[in-house]
């Protein structure tokens, strides 16, 4: 069960990936699409599977990359909801319609860490 919960947060954290790099204006709409719900949604799975990471990180072999997407996930899931959903969508609005090489070289290291989870299942 953990390895197909693995198997498919890799899977998921690529695909996103490879649509930001290939279309870097996705980005911009899926910032603009964001409601309430969906922003609270995200927060928390952010926080829950941060908590999961955190909780499998002794079974498995990298140890230390479960270890730290698990604090990074519950700490990003833990500041989405601290700072609220206008100021949240203000971030993610600036950070997409910045430089799309940037947004490119975050999308290689999302697929990055999408294949080392599922290396490390």
């Amino acid at each position: 069960m953990v390895k197909l919960i693995l198997w498919f947060l890799g899977l998921a954290i690529i695909a996103l990936s490879v649509t930001i790099i290939l279309q870097p204006q996705m980005a911009r709409r899926i910032s603009e699409r964001l409601n309430e719900t969906g922003y609270a949604v995200s927060a928390w799975a952010r926080v829950i599977i941060g908590l999961i990471l955190l909780l499998i990180a002794d079974t498995r072999a990298w140890n230390i990359l479960f270890n730290a997407l698990g604090v990074l996930m519950v700490l990003a899931g833990a500041y989405m909801l601290h700072i609220g959903f206008e100021r949240s969508k203000a971030l993610a609005m600036r950070i997409a319609q910045g430089n799309e090489n940037f947004l490119r070289v975050s999308g290689a290291v999302g697929v990055l860490l999408g294949l080392l989870l599922i290396s490390a299942s």
